[in-house]
């Protein structure tokens, strides 16, 4: 059997307010990155509760606070590529300008003009 690495990422409840309205997703938005991670890797699990941080926002320099869905996908090492294209995707459906992104506790912020995960 093939080993497969827990990958983790966390996406705000609410679009970013500097890019976007600051409005909570669509529906649609949501059913779109489930039926991605399932269509690409096979499923997911969103991890319980909400995850409260907050950080400093790398455009105004002012702290940010967010509340965040937690997902988890195991996924086999010549697909980590593909989980960093589909967060960069993530980044644009739901306004971010980096998605949170840890790969067996080795963290990135992924961005949409990331094109290797740094």
């Amino acid at each position: 059997m093939d080993n497969f690495i827990e990958c983790s990422f966390l996406i705000p409840l609410r679009r970013d307010a500097a890019l976007s309205d600051g409005e909570l997703h669509p529906v649609e938005a949501w059913e779109w990155l489930r039926d991605e991670l399932y269509a690409q890797f096979g499923g997911q699990t969103l991890a319980p509760g909400l995850y409260q941080g907050f950080y400093q926002d790398p455009d105004t320099g002012e702290q940010v606070l967010d509340e965040s869905y937690r997902f988890i996908v195991a996924v086999s090492e010549d697909k980590i590529p593909d989980l960093r294209r589909l967060l960069q995707a993530a980044c644009v459906m739901f306004a971010q300008k980096c998605i949170y992104f840890s790969r067996a506790g080795i963290v990135e912020f992924i961005k949409v003009e990331d094109s290797d995960g740094n």
